[in-house]
């Protein structure tokens, strides 16, 4: 074969690698345009069963990243840190993964603390529900992966006691995977920061939670709930999201997962009692 037959079919290969890109990426922005529009609506997200090529975790992530940028443009919003879900072994195997998903979290959606004593008003929206978890606070920005659990406390400015209020909407709950939770935002929507704690002052592995309503506890958890410890569980966040193509931000908050369980978010006043001191209760009411 010639050089410039040979030169040719190359051209032809690159240039068809090229239009199957742009195929595919049309594709994932579609799915992206309709959890877009379902969130936009209040409505629950789709099951995209009828699609069973793009059901992988690389694109449940391109996905994210797509609805995350129509999110912030049409809300002119912010990041306001990363959450991961899923952390719990029980978890994975439900939803049939190897390892957990984590999203951005939306400045729109953060409430910081300021007076533990007085309770914040959460209005009820679809698929709301709630998790006790600890939320740690950047101290300055992370760009590059990090390497070990000592590199990783030099970064942090401060542990807080925290309570995520997911939405987790989807039209059958029953067929959720790790594709769907992934790419839908594993449910961002609002999140409660409780007062700073230094992290020389608290080991998070030793915390326990119990979340209780109108005097009833509801659920119970402790630090090492998520992938067996804090500071595990952190790396491993901080480090997929730098995967994913987040730069962090001096500021910026990561919940780890769920201590204890995810539950329905029924009306209703709560106090999630934080453990040991000098972490603080956190008080919020679940309005009809």
């Amino acid at each position: 074969m010639s050089s410039k037959k040979l030169t040719a079919l190359l051209a032809l290969f690159i240039l068809s690698l090229g239009v199957a890109f742009a195929a595919h990426t049309a594709e994932l922005d579609e799915v992206a345009s309709i959890y877009f529009d379902a969130a936009q609506n209040g409505k629950p997200m789709p099951i995209l069963e009828a699609q069973p090529t793009l059901r992988t975790p690389e694109n449940a992530y391109a996905i994210q990243r797509l609805l995350v940028d129509k999110l912030l443009a049409a809300k002119g919003d912010e990041i306001a840190g990363f959450k991961a879900g899923a952390t719990a072994p029980a978890q994975m195997e439900r939803f049939g993964s190897k390892e957990p998903a984590s999203a951005p979290l939306f400045k729109s959606g953060l409430i910081e603390l300021s007076d533990p004593s007085q309770p914040i008003k959460i209005a009820p929206f679809g698929g709301i529900m709630l998790e006790t978890e600890l939320a740690f606070k950047a101290a300055r920005p992370i760009t590059e992966p990090v390497k070990d659990e000592a590199e990783l406390k030099s970064l942090v400015e401060s542990v807080h006691p925290a309570i995520e209020v997911p939405s987790v909407y989807f039209e059958d709950m029953s067929k959720v995977r790790f594709f769907d939770l992934t790419a839908a935002g594993i449910g961002s929507k609002m999140f409660i920061i409780g007062p700073a704690v230094s992290v020389a002052d608290i080991d998070p592995d030793s915390v326990a939670v119990t979340l209780k309503r109108g005097g009833e506890t509801v659920n119970e958890g402790k630090g090492t709930d998520a992938l067996g410890g804090q500071w595990k569980a952190l790396l491993w966040l901080v480090n997929n999201t730098v995967k994913q193509g987040y730069d962090v931000k001096a500021g910026q908050y990561f919940m780890t997962g769920a201590l204890g369980s995810m539950i329905p978010a029924k009306a209703g006043a709560y106090e999630a009692d934080f453990s040991p001191a000098p972490l603080s209760k956190i008080l919020f009411e679940v309005t009809e």
